[in-house]
């Protein structure tokens, strides 16, 4: 009886065995001040141990506003290796947290931060209208005559850009219209700056000529560069063309080589 009476004493003293929780750190998987884009998948994993485990959920916070939360059940397990992934739209610091618990309700929590930092490309996103504004020089060759020289000021082109994420954090796709022609190019970022591809277009203008009019359309080539400026995009970049004309009373070619400027506003 007595035995009995101390086997009961030592089993009434046995103490509970509380679970654990700890951050996996291999690699692959974020840890304390890991830094990833927004948008992104994140990968996170955590170790737990304890005693008839239940569940483990995880959760993404942000200045009090849950992100992300999952929980996984579990089989009254001794030991597991929980790993998920997820994405998160924001910018900042997000607090990740794991908590483990077992069947008769204890829990045990570990957490780290995080930090989600904006796609080079992603402040570009949007559309933008207004005037680009060409100032340059034109040179008129006619045969038998001297070349005539001319000057273009502030001359402006409607001009709308469309722009969406590339395939890489560093790129952009832009649809370009000038006055009513498109053109599809990739941009490349580069701070708050995004360099475009050559935009080709046509341009038609009217020469007065001995009292005639005369229309010359010129194939002009545009290189833009971008630069965001408190929500709009301020334009910079260099433009060149050349054309033909034919007419009854005169013919010649035209070269027009300028600068290129103009802000455009974001739509909202």
């Amino acid at each position: 009886m007595v035995c009995l009476a101390i086997l009961a004493l030592l089993a009434s003293c046995k103490k509970d065995v509380q679970p654990t929780i700890t951050v996996c750190t291999d690699q692959g998987y974020a840890t304390q001040n890991t830094e990833v884009y927004s948008g992104d998948e994140i990968a996170v994993a955590f170790n737990v141990t304890g005693e008839n485990l239940t569940q483990i959920v995880i959760n993404a916070v942000q200045n009090d506003t849950e992100l992300f939360t999952h929980t996984e059940k579990l089989a009254n397990e001794s030991a597991y290796f929980f790993a998920k992934g997820f994405t998160l739209e924001t910018t900042g610091t997000v607090t990740i947290t794991g908590t483990v618990t077992d069947a008769k309700g204890n829990t045990a929590s570990k957490s780290f931060d995080i930090i989600c930092n904006e796609k080079p490309n992603a402040k570009f996103v949007g559309s933008y209208k207004g005037d680009a504004i060409v100032t340059g020089t034109y040179d008129i060759n006619i045969p038998n005559m001297d070349p005539l020289h001319e000057d273009l000021e502030d001359q402006p082109f409607p001009i709308v850009v469309e722009i969406v994420a590339g395939e890489t954090m560093d790129k952009v796709k832009a649809t370009i219209t000038i006055e009513d022609q498109t053109n599809t190019v990739e941009g490349t970022v580069n701070g708050n700056s995004v360099t475009f591809e050559a935009v080709n277009d046509s341009y038609t203008m009217t020469y007065e000529a001995q009292g005639f009019s005369i229309p010359i359309t010129l194939d002009m080539t545009y290189n833009f560069i971008g630069t965001l400026n408190e929500g709009k995009l301020d334009l910079s970049g260099s433009c060149k063309g050349g054309g033909e004309f034919n007419m009854s009373i005169i013919s010649g070619t035209i070269e027009l080589e300028g600068t290129v400027g103009g802000s455009l506003d974001k739509a909202e």
